[in-house]
């Protein structure tokens, strides 16, 4: 493994121990909360908005570390079923898709995020916040997602198969 994979590698693990961050904060907070509602007749102000920033984060910020171990929702019963060659061709297509989606919505993303400060957008909730704090997420993730698929795409096929319960 070169210097540059291991790099990547702990970015996405920090990324996902980021996330893993918000999650447990949010798990924490939620029941805080309603104690809080419902014994002193008070709740954290902002928290569901914050919860629900948190969420976005988290998600997007979770996504390419979950690419890269194998541990998203895969469908696998006609690819399993295939010999080794079919199965590795079939590999590289889907990897290859998934670098042609990611780049597109890299693009968008980038789009509404430009879009969004050119214009100065503020988001007014319990927060007012300008908008593009929460789209800086979605083209970062987006990014890492796509160079996960190119990485995909670099290495042989290790046979290795998503991280299941079954």
């Amino acid at each position: 493994m070169n210097r540059f994979d291991r790099s990547f590698d702990r970015l996405l693990v920090a990324l996902a121990a980021l996330a893993g961050a918000i999650f447990a904060a949010i798990a924490l907070l939620i029941p805080v909360n309603v104690v809080l509602r419902n014994a002193f007749d008070t709740s954290i102000y902002g928290l569901l908005d914050a919860i629900e920033y948190g969420l976005l984060a988290a998600t997007f910020l979770a996504a390419p570390w979950v690419l890269a171990k194998n541990a998203h929702v895969t469908v696998d019963l006609l690819v399993s079923s295939l010999r080794p060659g079919a199965r590795r061709i079939a590999d590289m297509a889907v990897n290859l898709m998934g670098a042609a989606v990611s780049a597109v919505f890299l693009w968008y993303a980038l789009e509404a995020l430009g879009l969004s400060y050119s214009r100065g957008s503020m988001i007014r909730t319990a927060f007012i916040i300008p908008e593009w704090w929460t789209l800086t997420v979605a083209p970062l993730s987006m990014a890492l997602i796509f160079v996960e698929f190119l990485r995909k795409l670099a290495r042989p096929a290790s046979g290795q198969r998503a991280a299941t319960g079954l």
